[in-house]
């Protein structure tokens, strides 16, 4: 069977690799080797920029090159630039490793991981893995998955079990180190610690590992979720346990929270999966606004608190006072020397910026949460901020009973009415905003708008005109 290598005229680097067969009967690759052929090319190993040279190698070895195309020294030359280490199997990391500092390719190697598979994302920089899917495990409805293979010659494929975070993220030492003993015991040894949606993945778990893994981490406490068509792992700011500006029990929600919704976290059920992040103040540490389906912000709704005092002593000391008031975005704030900081409660927009700046201005009492929803960043129709579905909702714990009916009266507009795999702000923009927050039974307010009016027409509804015709 003959082999056609796409490589660098330069210094012969194997860019990419066919049989004729292949080229014959799939025509995806067909054409990607048509792209590539023609396109001028950067190699990312000497990083010489120029048209790809097609050398073909018969089932034997013998190299039989394309004519009008210069024979390079040899089809698979090591990277330019790594020559020491041309007996190493790993040139590129073995790079990585020198220096006076720490490296994460030394720690790699000590790991049970394919460093092979590492190794070629390094020298063709891109990853070798690429998306896999749920795997079904007796017992466990969600929770583990597996990550596809773009090299089965180095290894098939990786499965990877989540685990859900506890509240804060606090692990106790003695939970971290059995779950680092399950790693080293069943998989890799690696941990991929506090991912983007506030979990804890075990990774490189071999197929027959699988139950005796997940047996071990459920007999630590720990539950197995956020796979599908469900709520995912929920995410909170630390909150109350270090922040001073945070404005409702971030970890008491969270706990509540998988008290009341655990069912749908671990079952699949819904049209597509539901991202949820609670923030404790609009400062949004934990990106709801840009990632979260449903995002619980902490807000509050009377003026800032001014300690006179506090704030005289920061401009005694250097505070930029003025620029701090000249930055307010609703204008709201006054500063005159001997009288204090003044601040009109019409005008303040609640953004925390004069919390952030001024250390004598902390939130007012009036607080509670606004509910979000809409947010992701990947979907039909790319990134989204969220909307505003209700301003403001008094968080009392220790049931939050008043702001998880929203949630549910929500989910389930949601579940009747969206489509098959389309993420929340994807419905949202299909129905449009207002049969939205009817379904949702929300009453139209200010809050909710997107921003103010730039035009002059007016809208209606037919009920409101009782002749149409023009007079």
């Amino acid at each position: 069977m003959e082999k056609i290598k796409l490589s660098c005229a330069k210094c012969g680097f194997v860019i990419e690799e066919y049989t004729a067969e292949e080229l014959a009967t799939v025509p995806r690759k067909a054409k990607r080797y048509q792209y590539l052929k023609n396109k001028s090319s950067i190699c990312p190993s000497c990083l010489a920029s120029g048209r790809l040279q097609d050398v073909r190698v018969n089932e034997e070895g013998g190299p039989a090159v394309a004519a009008g195309a210069a024979a390079p020294a040899s089809s698979t030359a090591a990277p330019v630039g790594h020559e020491e280490h041309a007996e190493s199997p790993t040139p590129m990391m073995d790079a990585i490793s020198q220096g006076r500092f720490p490296s994460h390719a030394t720690e790699l190697k000590k790991t049970k991981y394919p460093v092979q598979m590492y190794e070629q994302a390094l020298q063709q920089r891109r990853t070798q893995w690429g998306y896999g899917g749920y795997v079904s495990l007796p017992g466990v409805a969600s929770g583990v998955l597996v990550r596809a293979s773009a090299r089965p010659e180095i290894t098939k494929g990786s499965n990877f079990v989540r685990i859900m975070d506890p509240c804060g993220n606090f692990f106790s030492t003695a939970s971290m180190r059995g779950l680092c003993d399950i790693a080293d015991k069943y998989a890799y040894g690696l941990l991929h610690l506090l991912s983007t949606g506030g979990d804890l993945e075990l990774l490189g778990i071999p197929t027959e590992n699988l139950k005796p893994a997940v047996e071990e981490i459920t007999s630590l406490g720990f539950d197995i979720g956020s796979t599908g068509d469900d709520y995912r792992t929920s995410e909170e700011c630390i909150g109350p346990a270090k922040c001073d500006l945070t404005l409702y029990d971030t970890l008491g929600l969270r706990a509540a929270w998988y008290k009341r919704f655990l069912d749908d976290v671990q079952y699949p059920r819904f049209p597509h999966k539901i991202k949820c992040k609670f923030a404790g103040c609009p400062n949004d540490c934990v990106r709801g606004c840009q990632k979260a389906d449903i995002f619980l912000c902490g807000v509050y709704r009377d003026a800032p608190k001014v300690d006179q005092q506090k704030v005289a002593k920061w401009v005694e000391a250097g505070g930029d006072i003025t620029t701090v008031c000249s930055r307010c975005p609703g204008q709201a704030m006054q500063w005159e020397a001997g009288k204090g900081l003044r601040v009109d409660e019409d005008s303040c927009m609640h953004c925390m910026y004069c919390s952030n700046k001024v250390p004598g201005v902390r939130p007012g009492g009036d607080r509670g949460v606004a509910v979000l929803v809409g947010g992701k960043l990947r979907g039909k129709f790319g990134p989204m901020l969220s909307r505003v579905l209700v301003p403001f909702i008094k968080a009392e714990g220790p049931d939050y009973k008043e702001v998880f009916d929203c949630i549910e009266k929500f989910t389930e507009v949601y579940d009747a009415n969206a489509r098959k795999k389309e993420r929340v702000g994807d419905f949202i923009l299909r129905i449009g905003i207002d049969e939205f927050y009817k379904l949702a039974g929300v009453e139209p307010s200010p809050q909710l708008l997107k921003q103010p009016r730039t035009n002059f027409f007016c809208h209606w509804e037919p009920a409101e005109v009782k002749d149409e015709r023009r007079h």
